[in-house]
């Protein structure tokens, strides 16, 4: 079993370093280059420590993943292109292959995994050099030679919505950390640094998905840390961080934004609109009033304090649902309007069996272009360009693995946020960063999919998370926060 562990360290190095930082023909099929990569990789490691398992006669403990495997088993099995199903469209590869080995490894850490300083530090070193590749990048600035004349690709990551999708699991992670680091060490300098680095490349990178990431990563932040005093405190630090990093954006932007290569988008006018500056205003205002209040021993209200976190939570969706009733179309969302409308009603055609199993992992399009009616009505809708998924995670999911899979990906991913938030659990630190990344990368997925470079990371933090609730508060990592 130890041998076994080992692997799973290298496999969680691996594909923490390697695959992030791998380019074959530079941005030239990159998704395809990095899902040969990431199967490859996995692959050999996956039997290797299958290997070892069955030499010390260990059984493999699955838990709530079971539910997971036993409905991608039933959608493989009733698929309607067993080799897409099994491999993975090309570009994507994110079929039957890599969703075993993604929770083959996550279930691995389920049984503890110890996360020593050195590796934490060598798993975020990587991810902070794709942000600054990527706020480089956004400038016109290539220290690596290779550049995308559209702006659609960035970093070593490729496509902006992939790009987005990796910072989706990193910059919540490097949240986290920063929040549970005891104030003013060195560590928690060094990782307010990446949460800056990461914060500004999810601004700059032009997909206003990154609005979901961080709105929902701080909303969450906030209400995990209204337990207490101090832990508030902390809250605040971070939202002071995120103002530094806003203006950090403005500055970019009027120094250098003749050079910024994409178009306007929503999270630039936040910037341009001073908000980061009413943010550090603000966080430092309620941090002296919060010392303030101690001072004099003012009793927390918990309760109170939550409540009120709620209802402005509550008018804040209400609020957005209402600009997006009145906004939303078949432009909406860079046309995902329109994907939306037409996978709704692919899936309301399906066959009543595939509403339940599905069409097969990754095989929204062999479905799609294989039936003459869609293929002709995706074809003239999107003038020739292939479409491979719904962009969006659970209408994607809906139709490659039904109903069944839909609701097992959500059971198992809902049971295990709701266990971290409920906080009944020995380490709530670490419990704290695996629900800001779990979090931030369900609300992406909104409009988002699942790549190589977002999915296997969130497995891995996902087995973590259940390690967690169910582990030992000696195998996991754990700072008090105090001044």
């Amino acid at each position: 079993m130890e041998k076994a562990k080992k692997i799973t360290l290298l496999y969680l190095l691996i594909i923490t370093t390697v695959l992030p930082l791998f380019m074959k023909d530079g941005f030239y099929k990159l998704g395809e280059a990095k899902g040969l990569l990431f199967m490859a990789l996995g692959g050999v490691l996956f039997v290797i420590c299958a290997i070892f398992l069955l030499i010390s006669k260990t059984r493999l403990n699955m838990g709530v993943l079971g539910v997971l495997l036993f409905s991608n088993v039933v959608t493989f099995l009733f698929s309607v292109d067993k080799k897409t199903a099994l491999f993975g469209l090309e570009g994507w590869r994110t079929g039957f292959l890599s969703i075993i080995i993604m929770m083959f490894f996550a279930s691995m850490i389920t049984d503890g995994l110890m996360v020593k300083r050195a590796l934490e530090v060598a798993l975020l070193i990587v991810p902070f050099a794709v942000s600054i590749l990527g706020i480089l990048g956004r400038f016109g600035i290539y220290p690596l030679g290779i550049s995308a004349d559209d702006g659609s690709f960035l970093s070593t990551i490729g496509n902006i919505n992939w790009f987005t999708g990796f910072l989706s699991v990193f910059v919540p992670l490097g949240i986290g950390i920063a929040a549970t680091r005891k104030r003013f060490s060195l560590e928690f300098f060094l990782s307010e640094i990446y949460v800056i680095v990461g914060i500004t490349a999810l601004l700059v990178q032009g997909s206003e998905s990154g609005l979901l990431i961080i709105s929902g990563t701080y909303l969450l932040l906030c209400y995990l840390c209204l337990c207490e005093r101090d832990s508030f405190k902390s809250f605040l630090i971070q939202l002071f961080t995120l103002g530094i990093a806003m203006t950090v954006v403005y500055l970019l932007m009027y120094f250098f934004g003749k050079r910024y290569s994409y178009d306007d988008n929503l999270l630039i006018s936040i910037c341009m609109n001073h908000v980061g500056i009413i943010l550090m205003a603000a966080a430092l205002f309620l941090y002296r009033l919060s010392r303030f209040m101690e001072e004099i021993s003012f009793e927390w209200k918990k309760k109170f304090l939550r409540r009120l976190f709620f209802a402005i939570t509550i008018v804040g969706v209400v609020a957005a649902g209402v600009w997006i009733f009145n906004v939303y179309g078949d432009d909406f969302g860079n046309g995902r309007g329109i994907i939306w409308r037409m996978s709704l009603d692919m899936f309301g055609s399906l066959p009543s069996i595939r509403k339940i199993v599905g069409v097969g992992q990754d095989c929204f399009y062999s479905y799609a272009y294989g039936n003459p009616y869609w293929s002709e009505s995706f074809i003239n809708v999107f003038d020739g360009n292939r479409l491979t998924n719904a962009h969006n995670m659970y209408l994607t999911l809906l139709i490659e693995a039904g109903v069944m899979g839909l609701l097992s990906y959500l059971f198992v991913f809902g049971y295990t946020l709701f266990n971290l938030i409920k906080g009944s659990y020995k380490n709530k630190h670490a419990g704290l960063c695996c629900a800001l990344v779990i979090f931030a990368y369900l609300l992406n997925g909104f409009v988002s999919f699942s790549t190589v470079v977002s999915s296997p990371y969130v497995f891995m933090i996902l087995g973590y998370a259940l390690f967690v609730i169910n582990g030992s508060q000696k195998d996991v990592i754990q700072d008090q926060v105090r001044e």
